[in-house]
């Protein structure tokens, strides 16, 4: 499982403006939760491609305002400091995460997972996870040989998606017609 996880770290809010003139941040949460700012005690900071944090700042206080975040960072005081912020991410260890209602999972718990048929046919690997609103999509990297695609759409359906299994780093399929022409 160590090779599928190869990032610890997960996007939960980028600092996108200062707020006021006392140096708080406005974020934009990545997150179903942002109502879990409330109660950190400090938030790590990363570049955009910082693979550690860059920054790691103890929270005075935070509050949700229209839609976004407003915290105040200690040693973060002024506009001048809190524009310094801007555009980078906050994230948080895998080990710190939301825990999600039983029979759903985060993106980056399924990045890496074989997909296979409810034959034991093997897929390939979900290499991303499209959002589009009606259902998620599996963006599988097939196994070579397997079709002349260089993608498998899989449409997460309860019809579909059988079983997610983390432990066995497997996502079950019911082969759809059409799905690998």
């Amino acid at each position: 499982m160590a090779s599928r996880m190869n990032t610890k770290w997960v996007l939960i809010g980028e600092v996108v403006a200062s707020q006021g003139n006392r140096g708080e941040v406005k974020v934009m949460p990545h997150t179903e939760f942002p109502e879990r700012f409330l109660d950190m005690q400090e938030i790590r900071l990363f570049g955009r491609h910082d693979y550690e944090p860059r920054l790691v700042k103890k929270l005075e206080h935070a509050w949700l305002h229209k839609g976004a975040v407003i915290l105040k960072l200690q040693g973060v005081d002024s506009i001048a400091d809190a524009e310094t912020l801007r555009g980078m991410y906050i994230k948080v260890g895998r080990d710190e995460v939301v825990p999600l209602p039983e029979g759903r999972h985060y993106i980056f718990q399924l990045i890496g997972l074989e997909c296979v048929t409810t034959t034991g046919l093997s897929l390939g690997h979900i290499k991303d996870v499209l959002q589009t609103g009606a259902n998620d999509v599996y963006v599988v990297k097939p196994r070579p040989g397997l079709t002349q695609q260089t993608e498998i759409l899989i449409p997460v359906l309860p019809h579909v998606v059988v079983e997610v299994n983390l432990e066995r780093e497997q996502v079950l399929i019911e082969l759809i017609d059409g799905l690998l022409e």
